[in-house]
């Protein structure tokens, strides 16, 4: 409210209506304790990386913990809380609906002849979420709900390869296997050349006999949110017809990352 000398009066820091920049703040640290490159960041990591002083940022991170926007780890670093990842749970479903990607898959199978599989992250794992099968009588049969190894799998290199290292590295341990760090290394020229080429290449890796194509879905943030993949009995699905899929399953993945 206006004082009589023309000034504005303080503005209080609980009233986030008075104060843009008290809002700015807020949404600049759950911003940070998200996409930050060495997310999760502890309290004086934050005000680093958001140029704040360290007892500012101690007063708003507990204030969002306090609404449940963040928790804080026994590391001391902070993460997403329960209604943050409400949220975004919210927004992926909006944006990339599960609707959305059995429409691909339908639309990729009826281009191919061949199965096609989508793909999501749940957690620290990553699940099927849609899938039409191929009218072949030889096909490999998945379901909807199966988990989708990350290492070894086509769809699982494609969204690992657009993903920050520690995010790969949770999907590994997510996984189950007892040395991340050690796959993820043993990795790193397939996940180079799926970034280079813009998809994922499986021959017979995942099961003797199936060859497969995926790509990511990409989201605003550019990393994956989810994927596609093509994949086929190797003796049909000879490497010819795997390559002249890609196109089509590049393209389909685009316009589902596609929110502009």
């Amino acid at each position: 409210m206006a004082q009589g000398n023309g000034t504005s009066a303080p503005a209080d820091p609980s009233d986030s209506t008075k104060s843009p920049s008290y809002m700015g703040r807020i949404l600049n640290l759950l911003e940070l304790s998200v996409i930050a490159d060495s997310a999760p960041l502890t309290l004086s990591g934050l005000a680093a990386a958001a140029d704040a002083p360290l007892s500012t940022v101690s007063r708003l991170t507990a204030q969002l913990v306090a609404w449940g926007f963040l928790n804080e780890t026994v590391e001391h670093r902070f993460v997403p809380g329960r209604r943050l990842v409400a949220m975004a749970t919210a927004v992926g479903e909006h944006l990339y609906s599960n609707d959305r990607l059995q429409q691909a898959t339908r639309l990729l199978t009826g281009v191919t002849g061949e199965s096609t599989t989508a793909g999501r992250i749940v957690g620290n794992s990553m699940y099927i979420i849609a899938r039409t099968e191929s009218e072949q009588p030889l096909r490999s049969v998945s379901r909807i709900g199966e988990v989708i190894p990350p290492h070894s799998s086509a769809l699982g290199k494609a969204i690992m390869s657009r993903l920050p290292r520690s995010r790969q590295l949770a999907l590994l341990g997510g996984a189950g296997l007892e040395d991340p760090e050690a796959v993820l290394e043993k990795m790193q020229p397939e996940l180079e050349e799926a970034r280079r080429c813009g998809y994922a290449v499986d021959e017979e890796t995942y099961t003797v006999g199936l060859r497969c194509r995926a790509a990511a879905v990409i989201g605003p943030d550019g990393t994956a949110v989810a994927g596609l993949s093509i994949s086929g009995p190797a003796a049909r699905f000879v490497h010819e017809l795997a390559e002249q899929a890609v196109p089509a399953l590049c393209r389909e993945a685009a316009a589902i990352g596609d929110l502009r």
